[in-house]
């Protein structure tokens, strides 16, 4: 409940008296609540204030550094589930899905029953099944990067419907049951976000607050109605991490090896490559909305994946922030790279026999009743 330690102390003894009697057993208490309030903490950030404890060097984390204290601070089902996946960017993904209707397509359902749905990742199967292959796969030299032709994602009669459903979508809110249509959730990801207006943009640095002090604020989330607010958090917590998910050098092995999409996903971490493969299914399950837009919304994600602006509809995005400007070949390379890996994950879906029985959405966490 990221109470403090005397405040535990206090309402345990309130309701059930001569509890916690020594002081070698206070000790104990104290310790674990300088041990677990820094873990709990969903957004870095460089300001202290913003956490439940003013140590810096708890203040900022990587992807990886944010896994381990996730798996500290879940149990049960939870910590199963998000074992290899950011809590925050599911509950964020999933609710922008729920809004435009989406939030069942494809046969994508993400609770446990028997193994956790992070498991049926292509990115996942890939890396713990395939054995490491010892010939280094041919990679292209160093300055003779040849630039690729943009993969195809979908043929032309395909895009015609998804256009013909998306202009229908815009002008009757949602054709697939949502209070809003798939065009909206384009428009929030590449909205440049230090444009909201101040109180949009006060409410945004509140809620990331709250969200750190108070566990019971992450329910906030499954109630917001506003994809930019949404949308904002999802790169506002992947801007803030203190590392890119796809750093130097990951930008380069992808470059080398983006003929094969396969050799790109055994070279990357597996965290990042899971992180990215789910971006990539939220993409997908965005629907009606044509492949154009979509692939605009994969560019603002790279760019806070990378720390790196793009251009995207004449913008520089993120703006606000110090971070260089990525080169159009090798954003091109990185946009190819996810299309091919977009393409396999679609074959992937579609395999005869493939079951997902197993594998439900996860409910909303109940609240725990107070003690009478």
């Amino acid at each position: 409940m990221r109470v403090r330690a005397n405040d535990a102390i206090r309402l345990v003894r309130k309701k059930r008296p001569r509890s916690v009697q020594t002081s070698g057993q206070i000790l104990c208490v104290q310790q674990f609540e300088h041990y677990i309030l820094p873990q709990t903490a969903v957004f870095s950030s460089k300001e202290p204030l913003m956490l439940t404890t003013r140590d810096r060097k708890s203040a900022e984390f990587t992807l990886k550094q944010y896994l381990f204290r996730q798996r500290a601070t879940l149990h049960g089902l939870e910590e199963r589930v998000f074992r290899e996946l950011p809590k925050i960017v599911y509950c964020i993904c999933e609710r922008l899905l729920k809004l435009c209707g989406c939030h069942q397509a494809a046969g994508q359902d993400f609770r446990v029953r028997n193994r956790p749905f992070y498991k049926t990742f292509l990115a996942y199967k890939l890396k713990k099944n395939k054995p490491p292959d010892p010939v280094t796969p041919e990679e292209i030299p160093a300055g003779h990067v040849t630039t690729l032709p943009m993969v195809e994602w979908r043929d032309p009669v395909e895009e015609d419907v998804e256009r013909s459903l998306e202009s229908v979508s815009t002008i009757t809110g949602s054709s697939s049951g949502g209070s809003i249509p798939a065009v909206d959730i384009h428009k929030a990801f590449i909205l440049d976000h230090q444009s909201l207006p101040d109180e949009k943009q006060k409410y945004l640095k509140q809620l990331r607050n709250e969200i750190n002090q108070s566990r019971e604020a992450m329910d906030k989330i499954y109630d917001e109605e506003d994809p930019m607010v949404l949308s904002g958090l999802l790169l506002e917590w992947l801007d803030g991490l203190k590392q890119p998910v796809l750093n130097r050098e990951d930008l380069s092995l992808i470059v080398a090896r983006a003929n094969n999409a396969e050799h790109c996903i055994m070279a990357l971490q597996m965290e990042d490559i899971l992180l990215i493969e789910y971006l990539l299914r939220f993409i997908i399950r965005l629907r009606p909305l044509a492949a154009n837009k979509k692939i605009d919304i994969i560019k603002r994600l790279l760019a806070s994946l990378t720390h790196q602006t793009i251009l995207i509809g004449g913008t520089f995005l993120p703006s606000g922030r110090d971070f260089p400007r990525l080169r159009d070949g090798t954003c091109s390379q990185v946009i190819n790279f996810m299309l091919r890996m977009i393409v396999e994950i679609q074959k992937d879906i579609l395999k005869p026999g493939r079951d997902d029985t197993d594998v439900v959405i996860p409910p909303r966490r109940l609240r725990i009743k107070a003690w009478k």
